[in-house]
């Protein structure tokens, strides 16, 4: 028998808001994700447990001890019991070393690699079928539990349509982690969730850093997004609170849309090459109000550092620095509007509401000056969280954290971190890499406990089934990960003054051909029937992504000329679809369909 099986220990059932373990638990993963379930706190059990994987020399046979590890995640999951940490050595953790993916967190039990350097060393990358109830087929990593923490891996998806965490109506605490070379999202949070994600590295994900949809209501602490399409892309009815966290070097910085209102607190924007934010539609951000201003920083950002000229609401952006005047739309700078929607309460829980960690500026270029649009908000220096570290095997303590200690991390060298700019004080020092070299990992902040969430009504998950037809799918190569992750350098696709390219004579139609721009559907007319030119004369020009729109109507048609104003519709047999753009960049095509989706349309890639 194994030792954690023959440990018995009587244990409560614990909210996921321990400082640096943020680990929770149950009695068992129900059959249907219950939502938002981050606020309920419970008796903190008084010992935890243990379990020891290693890719390198573990078997699955093996009992799990530190002495006898076993060698898969999928194994460790297995076998695990609430109130347990499964603790992962340095190596890769894929399909090739024995993992079948996707990967499912459990309730009650932490997955953890090393924090301290956000798991350079420690990397599961994969791939797996999960069937989502809100968006059909996915490709995903690790899918999230109730009560369930991540800390210390990298994570990697190389399928051109995946993801690495998949979060759907469930609440898990994903934290000091580093999501890069996901096909699509390094994180999608679906359905009505509240999940907590703090001191993570998002960057060079192929379409968004993190994607929020539904009804969902997750904490983003202290992130950072960095080169990616949208570093943070929120949808639908979702109402993330986005606080303290670096958006930066991505094509947009925060695209909001459908009727999301997230809450943005600063949070610096900063070096995105089109839009710092981006509003459209019924979306109502809240950048700061007099009574909590927004103590955002938006600068060097390519075209606008706010730009709501798409949205039909008016935006409350009291209290935040903007360089210049890049701005465009209804914003409230001086709190007139009428009822600024208030702040969501971050914690409900008595003796978990703290003050929000600072950043630690960087040694870095300069901002430009700033001005403040507003009266100047007075700063609150939070306190000092304490940490501590627990010694490995079954050990007492009043909540089952993962702390974090001040040695070095285990194995290998590990790259310079760099400090996270401090985003509440007017003269924070922002570095800003030039896209021709990869910035190193910024350096975490200092933890502190996990801010609780208040239970939300659910109003149900919207069903958008967004994957294209399998056939479809460029595959994209996989990363080449050893015992550390691999940069590619960057070379951001250069963006044109109009943002399309031009049409080839000869009036052949091709669609949108370029870097898309966010739209709102305005019920432009319906262009006449027009024939799509043949594969090999777009292959000729450079244009090898073909996105296409199903179309059952003149209202659909319409609705997707607003989006991409040169489609039109091609002769398909029976079927009515619309050829919206031909690209020779598969990011522009993932881009395109993601607004396409983000309207309710069903739009697929087909590869030329």
């Amino acid at each position: 028998m194994s030792e954690l099986s023959l440990v018995k220990r009587p244990f409560g059932v614990v909210s996921l808001l321990s400082l640096s373990g943020m680990m929770g638990l149950t009695g068992g993963l129900p059959a249907i994700a219950t939502p938002l379930q981050v606020a309920q706190v419970y008796s903190a059990p008084t010992q935890y447990n243990y379990l020891f994987v290693n890719s390198n020399r573990g078997i699955d046979t093996a009992d799990g001890t530190a002495r006898s590890p076993l060698k898969t995640i999928t194994r460790a999951l297995q076998i695990v019991q609430p109130n347990t940490i499964i603790l992962l050595a340095p190596g890769t953790y894929s399909a090739q070393t024995g993992e079948a993916f996707p990967l499912q967190m459990k309730p009650g039990t932490t997955i953890k690699g090393e924090p301290r350097d956000r798991g350079q060393n420690v990397v599961i990358q994969g791939s797996g079928i999960f069937l989502s109830r809100t968006f059909a087929r996915q490709s995903v990593t690790i899918l999230g539990a109730n009560q369930a923490g991540l800390t210390g891996v990298t994570v990697s998806n190389p399928n051109a349509q995946g993801y690495g965490v998949w979060i759907e109506s469930t609440s898990p605490v994903i934290s000091d982690n580093t999501f890069t070379g996901s096909g699509h999202d390094g994180a999608s949070v679906v359905g009505s969730s509240a999940p907590v994600l703090r001191n993570n590295y998002f960057y060079e994900n192929g379409a968004n850093g993190i994607t929020i949809y539904g009804t969902s209501r997750p904490e983003l602490h202290d992130n950072i997004f960095e080169k990616t399409g949208f570093g943070i892309n929120v949808a639908q009815n979702a109402a993330p609170r986005i606080i303290g966290n670096r958006i930066t070097q991505n094509k947009d910085g925060i695209v909001i849309q459908g009727k999301a209102a997230p809450i943005l607190r600063n949070n610096v924007i900063d070096g995105n090459l089109r839009d710092g934010m981006v509003a459209i539609a019924q979306s109502r951000p809240n950048l700061g109000t007099s009574s909590d201003p927004g103590n955002n920083t938006f600068t060097g950002n390519g075209q606008f550092d706010l730009n709501a000229q798409k949205s039909i609401q008016k935006i409350p952006a009291f209290g935040n620095q903007i360089t210049g005047s890049k701005t465009i739309g209804r914003l409230d700078f001086s709190n007139t509007s009428a009822t600024a929607e208030a702040p969501v309460s971050v914690a409900s829980a008595k003796g978990y509401r703290q003050p929000l960690p600072a950043i630690a500026p960087a040694p870095a270029a300069p901002l430009p000056a700033l001005f403040n649009r507003s009266v100047a908000p007075s700063i609150i220096s939070p306190p000092v969280s304490p940490s501590a570290s627990p010694a490995m095997g079954s050990a007492s303590s009043p909540v089952p954290a993962i702390a974090v200690s001040p040695a070095l991390p285990r194995g290998g060298r590990v790259l310079p971190l760099p400090k996270q700019p401090k985003a509440q004080s007017v003269s924070a020092e922002i570095p800003v890499p030039s896209p021709a070299r990869l910035s190193p990992i910024p350096a975490r902040s200092a933890l502190q406990p996990n801010p609780v969430m208040p239970r939300f009504g659910s109003n149900g998950a919207i069903d958008i089934p967004v994957p294209p037809p399998e056939s479809s799918v460029a595959p994209r190569q996989a990363l080449a990960m050893q015992s550390s992750v691999s940069r590619p350098e960057f070379s951001p696709n250069p963006i044109s003054a109009s943002g399309t390219l031009p049409v080839p004579k000869g009036s052949i139609p091709l669609g949108r051909t370029a870097g898309t721009s966010v739209k709102v559907w305005r019920g432009a007319p319906v262009s006449p029937n027009r024939v799509a030119p043949p594969s090999s004369q777009m292959l000729a020009l450079g244009l090898r992504y073909r996105v296409v729109v199903q179309a059952s109507g003149e209202g659909e048609q319409a609705q997707i000329q607003s989006v991409a104003p040169g489609a039109f519709p091609v002769f398909r047999g029976s079927q009515n679809v619309m050829q919206a753009g031909v690209f020779s960049d598969r990011t522009k095509a993932d881009e395109l369909i993601q607004m396409l989706v983000n309207q309710g349309l069903r739009a697929t890639i087909e590869q030329l």
